[in-house]
């Protein structure tokens, strides 16, 4: 049996962020981090930019996980997958042995939401969340031109985006009436939805896959409303749900995510969540900011500062090369009206009650530069 003083399950941005924080403060303690990958370091974002920059998932690896572990004087565990959590005996059983620990760290993000298909798809639907996952619909993109994304929200559209630029011929179909639905009012999204058109992306909305055939080579795909379009390859980018399998198995409480306090401590003694797969305080924010202020407040905590963590706004950066765009939604369900203000490409839309306090906005072109600003005049998400 392996010992440590804190063990994290998970080699992504919230895992490789703690254990940096952790290391500032605690030069001495014992780190142990299990990664079902590779556990080599990079920058998950970018996975969305890289068709159009001709980028192997090899390119994207700014440190290996022997590199990683070196600098950061932890051990590494990949490839090792996690099994079972026995929360009173403070252990983690694994398929390379038994761990155990003072203090648990889960970092075990989320998966890919699975649409149920029609047969004929099956082997060319593909969703893309990590590493392999890039690597592997690189591969099945090759000497294909008729790509098909599922999807039009954050990752649909970053990916359709990317995907044209890199010379294929994009279709996206969603059930929505426009890219970015839970970012952008129906304005803004028109203004991106034109700029996409012009690099020839293609929009089916409204609708869902409701038959599949091959015909010459390529496939068939009939939309339940009747429309049909014919493609090679299927990216699915329809949403993450968090892991939660291993917290559920242990006993541990959760609800859309791992739910977790405001220093982000589950309802078992000892073991804390922080990223995609956390729920803070009924939150699931699968964004970089909030993961990295998760760390650096959890950090604390592990080594005898109890903080707690705290979120302002932090709007949503989409990475579309067609046209820039940055958003910070208004609470579902929050009665108010949205302004408009711009031209062109260029436009501010701020979303305020009735009495005036701003709760969310859309940039796009020009106008993000007034992100900054605007996040400013709003209440802190979690104070």
């Amino acid at each position: 049996m392996t010992y440590c003083h804190t063990l994290i399950i998970g080699a992504g941005h919230a895992g490789y962020s703690l254990a940096k924080e952790l290391r500032k403060l605690d030069p001495d303690r014992s780190i142990c981090l299990v990664s079902s990958d590779s556990a080599d370091y990079y920058s998950k974002p970018l996975l969305s930019n890289g068709f159009s920059k001709q980028k192997s998932a090899a390119d994207f690896i700014q440190k290996t996980a022997g590199q990683m572990a070196d600098e950061l004087n932890i051990e590494i565990w990949p490839h090792c997958h996690a099994e079972q959590i026995d929360a009173e005996q403070h252990q983690l059983h694994t398929d390379k042995g038994v761990i155990k620990y003072r203090q648990l760290v889960l970092a075990t993000g989320a998966s890919p939401v699975k649409l149920p298909l029609p047969a004929a798809t099956s082997g060319l639907v593909w969703s893309v969340n990590d590493l392999t996952d890039y690597q592997n619909f690189l591969q099945q993109s090759l000497g294909k031109q008729k790509i098909t994304v599922l999807g039009a929200g954050l990752v649909g559209i970053e990916y359709a985006n990317d995907l044209a630029a890199a010379g294929f011929q994009v279709s996206v179909i969603a059930l929505e009436q426009q890219p970015l639905a839970q970012l952008l009012p129906a304005q803004l999204g028109e203004v991106l939805q034109q700029q996409l058109k012009a690099i020839g992306v293609e929009f089916y909305w409204g609708s869902a896959i409701a038959d599949a055939e091959f015909t010459d080579r390529q496939l068939k795909l009939t939309l339940a409303d009747g429309r049909s379009l014919n493609t090679e390859l299927i990216l699915s980018a329809v949403g993450l749900k968090p892991n939660l399998q291993l917290a559920i198995q242990a006993g541990i409480e959760c609800g859309k995510g791992i739910k977790v306090n405001q220093t982000l401590a589950t309802s078992a003694a000892d073991i804390y969540a922080l990223g995609d797969c956390a729920e803070v305080c009924s939150h699931n924010l699968m964004y970089i900011q909030p993961i990295s202020l998760s760390a650096k407040a959890l950090a604390l905590t592990l080594t005898g500062q109890s903080t707690a963590v705290q979120f302002p706004v932090m709007p949503v950066i989409v990475k579309s090369q067609a046209l820039p765009v940055v958003s910070w939604p208004a609470p579902l369900q929050q009665q108010g009206e949205w302004t408009f203000e711009g031209q062109g490409l260029d436009w501010m839309a701020k979303f305020q009650n009735h009495s005036g306090l701003l709760l969310g906005f859309a940039l796009t072109g020009k106008m993000v530069a007034q992100r900054l600003r605007l996040a400013k005049e709003m209440p802190a998400l979690i104070a």
